[in-house]
């Protein structure tokens, strides 16, 4: 009997599964990447991205690897700054769960040793107490601070597997596609505190889902 309920469970998401495969879906409204730029916003508060030459509304291109393995909608990289202070910030938009990641093995397999993680909440205007993950990552003796979160139908959420399960669950019970968001920070300055990383997130989540409506 001690097997029972988590069988049962099993059992129960297998079956979920199978139906919403057999059901007829409507398709998520997808999004070029040159969509997703320009709804991310340029400016906010005191801060503003450096445009690459080639790009004015990205600083940096990721390379076709990180395409081609996450195989998103799009993918727009900025780094804002406010004086002194610099903040690199991506946004993924896809409804491929295998775009929503887990950062921390990118960290690693740059050679990234990570010292330290937490989940906080980061507080904002329009959207509340935001879920947030934390990590200090240290490089040839270089300690910066990185943050990661991710919005589904349901909200933001700390971690890739609570975003995958909205997914499945809003898939279910709409019987259509749905879209997800991943966001990475990284402080740029290697003595930058958590409350100034906090304090960019909170601005810069505000900024996109206002600039967005909502979108992302």
């Amino acid at each position: 009997m001690k097997y029972f309920v988590p069988v049962l469970v099993i059992g129960s998401l297998i079956g979920a599964a199978v139906v919403t495969n057999a059901i007829p879906r409507a398709e998520a409204v997808r999004r070029t990447e040159s969509e997703l730029e320009k709804m991310v916003p340029p400016t906010f508060g005191n801060y503003k991205f450096a445009a690459s030459p080639e790009n004015p509304l990205q600083t940096y291109k990721m390379d076709k690897v990180t395409y081609d393995t996450l195989k998103p909608y799009g993918i727009v990289a900025r780094v804002y700054s406010n004086g002194p202070r610099q903040f690199d910030a991506v946004v993924i938009n896809s409804d491929n769960s295998d775009s929503f990641h887990d950062p921390r093995v990118c960290f690693q397999t740059q050679g990234q040793e990570l010292l330290n993680q937490r989940v906080k909440g980061v507080d904002t205007k329009t959207l509340g107490r935001v879920p947030v993950t934390f990590i200090e990552t240290s490089y040839n003796g270089r300690v910066r601070l990185a943050a990661y979160t991710y919005k589904g139908p349901d909200g933001y959420k700390a971690a890739p597997l609570q975003l995958i399960f909205d997914l499945f669950k809003s898939e279910l019970s709409t019987a259509k596609v749905q879209n997800g968001t991943f966001y990475r920070f990284i402080a740029l300055n290697e003595n930058e505190s958590e409350e100034a990383l906090s304090e960019f997130i909170g601005e810069f989540l505000d900024a996109a889902n206002t600039y967005s409506k909502g979108a992302i």
